[in-house]
Order: structure tokens, then sequence, then C-alpha cells
């Protein structure tokens, strides 16, 4: 494939449109994907990167958090530590709950987009609440990279070693002149921007005591002068008396940063094996933008290899995108979002609670057997348009029951509360009818559901199958029930796991 080409105008179709929206969100309804095809492909990525419409809110409890200070918790009794351990369950529920909320609820492409790329930032520099526990911290955490979600790169890796949440999960809070820790400056390089292969352990030594001092008190960053090693320090060739911002800009001056970067954004907007000339010619504009994010993705979006037959329909769902994407592009209803954070936690993806540092690892690691069966179970209720009493997240229990911190006794209580309370008929309504409209025949309603919901199309038998069922559907049941129950057929297909 010709490097420094950009996709043909007259290549663009509602297909490729369709794909676009997919990737650079979570998912596209019609009337969205129209537009895209009006505006074009250079007018559709111009408003993809117009940035949002909206601001991520601050939760109502977060001055009441802020009023605690760590260092009084020691002084604290047990009874006095379970309450406030349960309270800080409670509400970092509510923050993850309501940051997927806030994602369903993105209003255009161009917010979806904000949202996949602050997502993408969580999961580069994840980190774990289980061990941060204060839930200030995860929130400014969220709200950095909202902020910076479509900014420059090198300005946010400055503002990572700064971020208090990051520095309490990599033990950067610890890292003192004489004792130094070397986490943080390890994953600064190995996980952060250069990758294996392109450091010394020397390096990370060096690059550790650049970091000394790099604290917090209670909630805010704070650099500790005394804790901080100013001695003349040697990093990836450099030599100086460097600080943690020294450190930074000499990461950015390497070429394997923007490679690093580069590949990271292809592999999680396109695909997962990228050309090698395409990184490294992609990887060469990013670095001379100075690192400016529009500018890589611009050219990952208008990249002939980023329309390719082996790149459009071939990525597996994450469950965010999974999740997300379906109770946006169906417009469910729903005001239980604890549904949804179950179901995420099934499939084993909730915000803030990663694997470990390197975040969710993607690909075919999402339809093991378990998680697999999870998916299908969500088309289920999706089709059933009601959320089963077994999986009521009140009833079955929900990710503070998963916390290693409970102890047993505090989950048998917080299950028996639950079961004392009523089933609470969580609803999934959706209008089916707006998929198949101006269809009358059940051929026709099978190929425009599958059009809006499929990148890639059912096979023979699939079509032949849907087809039954929506005939014996429509003889039995409403039209809107049949239809709702063919949108559930659809997602129990193959295909509706990619993407």
């Amino acid at each position: 494939m010709p490097l420094n080409t950009k996709l043909h105008p007259n290549h663009w179709n509602w297909e490729k449109a369709r794909h676009l929206l997919f990737r650079a969100g979570f998912g596209g309804k019609q009337n969205e994907i129209d537009a895209a095809i009006e505006k074009g492909l250079s007018g559709t990525i111009e408003h993809l990167l117009s940035g949002p419409t909206r601001q991520l809110p601050a939760p109502k409890w977060l001055e009441e958090d802020r009023q605690i200070d760590p260092r009084e918790i020691r002084r604290m009794g047990d009874e006095e530590k379970k309450m406030l351990q349960r309270r800080n369950r409670r509400h970092t529920n509510e923050l993850q709950g309501g940051w997927v909320e806030f994602m369903m609820r993105a209003p255009t492409p161009a917010d979806m987009l904000h949202e996949k790329m602050a997502f993408f930032w969580h999961s580069h520099f994840a980190t774990s609440e289980q061990k941060v526990k204060a839930t200030p911290l995860i929130y400014r955490q969220l709200k950095l990279f909202h902020e910076h979600a479509l900014g420059n790169f090198g300005e946010l890796l400055h503002a990572i070693i700064r971020d208090p949440a990051m520095l309490r999960y990599l033990d950067n809070d610890q890292n003192r002149k004489g004792q130094p820790n070397e986490n943080l400056a390890r994953e600064l390089m190995e996980l952060f921007s250069l990758g294996t292969g392109n450091y010394t352990e020397q390096d990370i030594r060096e690059g550790a005591r650049a970091l000394t001092g790099y604290s917090i008190e209670p909630y805010e960053f704070v650099f500790r002068r005394f804790q901080h090693d100013a001695g003349r320090k040697i990093i990836l060739g450099r030599s100086g008396n460097f600080d943690g911002d020294d450190f930074v800009d000499i990461i950015l001056e390497q070429p394997a940063c923007a490679e690093f970067m580069t590949r990271k954004l292809w592999i999680y907007f396109a695909s997962e094996n990228p050309p090698e000339e395409v990184i490294k010619s992609l990887a060469d504009k990013f670095r001379a933008a100075k690192y400016d994010l529009k500018t890589l993705l611009r050219e990952i979006f208008t990249h002939p290899a980023f329309y390719a037959n082996e790149t459009m329909g071939a990525q597996i769902k994450s469950p965010i995108q999974l999740v997300v994407g379906t109770a946006r592009t169906l417009e469910i209803s729903v005001k239980n979002f604890e549904f949804y954070g179950r179901m995420l936690l099934m499939m084993g993806q909730v915000p803030y609670l990663p694997p470990n540092v390197k975040g969710w690892p993607g690909g075919r690691a999402w339809i093991d057997t378990s998680r697999l069966v999870t998916r299908y179970t969500f088309a289920e209720i999706i089709a059933e348009g009601k959320v089963p009493e077994e999986l009521d997240p009140r009833l079955q229990g929900d990710m503070d029951l998963r916390d290693p911190n409970m102890t047993p006794e505090e989950k048998k209580q917080k299950l028996q509360e639950r079961k004392m309370m009523p089933p609470p008929n969580l609803r999934l309504d959706f209008v089916a009818e707006k998929f198949a409209r101006n269809q009358s025949s059940a051929p026709e309603m099978i190929d425009a559901i599958a059009r809006i919901l499929l990148v890639v199309a059912p096979t023979q038998d699939e079509r032949k199958t849907l087809i039954v069922n929506l005939e014996k559907a429509l003889k039995e049941k409403s039209r809107e029930e049949a239809l709702q129950r063919t949108v559930g057929d659809v997602m129990l297909l193959p295909a509706y796991q990619l993407c």
C-alpha cells in the first residue's frame, strides 16, 4: 500500500462511514451515519475532532470526601474505618456507573470520540481504585483524561507525573532521596511512552531519582524539595541535574516514543497487526506535530489501511464498546445503571478496576468461554426487554461485593439487605420499529436491521434463520415485539461481537 496517501473522497460510502463511527466512538445511529455521508470524509473527521459539547460533571459528594484527611484514618476506630470504607465503595461505584452513563448519553459523534479517547487514556495509564482508595483522586484523574483526551500527548505525560492517583498507585509518594522507588519511572518508560527494549535498567534507576519528591498532600500534588535528589543523572544518554519534567522531556525526544504511541493508537482504533511502514510514516508526522493528538487521529482516520477489507469488521468489541455501543445505538431507556455495571463486571471491564498496571489486554482475551456466555446473555436480555431477577445487581451483588477488603460478614449482611428489597422490574425499552420503518416484508426488515447493527453481513444460512424466526414472530406477536426479538437475534450472531 503506498505511503503518504489518503482515502480518495470517491471511495467514501455508507459502509465506510459506519466503520468510522463504530471505531471512533461506540457505534453509530442511522441518522449519524447518513449525516456523515453528507459531510463527506473530511467534514466528518473535522466534526469528530471538533471537541465535546459538554463537560464531565463533578459528583455531589466530592467536597464531602475531600474533607477527610487520609492521615486521620490511622487514628480512627475499627467501626469508623468500616463506615468510611463502605462510603468510599459506594461513591466509587457511583463514579464508575456515572461515567458509563455519561458515555451512553454522548449527544454527538464528537462527544463519542472524546469519551473513547478518555477511556483509552484510562487503560493506557491504568489505575485501580482498589489500591488508590480515594474517590477525590479517582475523579481528579478522570477529569484529567477528559481535559487532555484530544490534546497533546507530551502535555499529558507531564501531567501524569503530577497526578495524585497515579503517584499513589505506583508508590511514587514513597519515592525519596536515598530511598528511590522505581515503579513510576519503570512504567513511565515501559508502558506509558517507549516500550520494552528502548531503555535500560540504569535509565530506570536514574529516572526514579529524577522523580524523587513528587508526592501528594493530602489530595493535591506536592513537590517535596528536601526529598528530591538534585544530583547529576544520566538518562537515555543525556546528562544533567534532572527533575521529573526533564525526565519526561528526554523521553519525548526519543523517536521510539512517537512510534510506540502511534502503534498503540492504531491498534486501539484500527487493527492488531499494523503495517510497519504505516506506523513509521504516521509516527514521523506525529513527532513533527509535537505530539498533537488530533494530527495523529486525522492521519489514522484518513489512511487507506484504516478502511482496508482486512481492517473493517475485524476488531472484537471490548465490553465497554459492546455495552455502551448497544445502549447508545438502540437508544435504550433504563434508569438503573447498576445493571450495566453488572454486565461490565461479568465481561471483565469495569472502569478503574483494571486487571493490572498494563490495563486491559483486549482482542481475543474478551471472548473466553465465560465472557462469551455473558455477551450472549446480554443480547437475550435486550431481546426480552427486561432484566431477569437473577441478574438484578441489587439481588445478586455488584462491584463492591467483589472488593477484596470486604469481610465475609459484611458481604453476607449486604446480600441479606438486598434480598429484603422488592424486585425493581428494570425495563430495557427501545423502539425496534425505527430500524425497519419503511420495510414491509421479513427479508427487508432483516436486511435493514442487520445493516445498522452489523459491520459483517449475516451468512446466507443466518439470514434465512432470521427471516423464518421473524415471520413466525409476526404471526404470534405485535410487529414491535417481533422486531424487538429480532434485534436480539441479530445481536446473538457472532458478527455482532465485531466492529
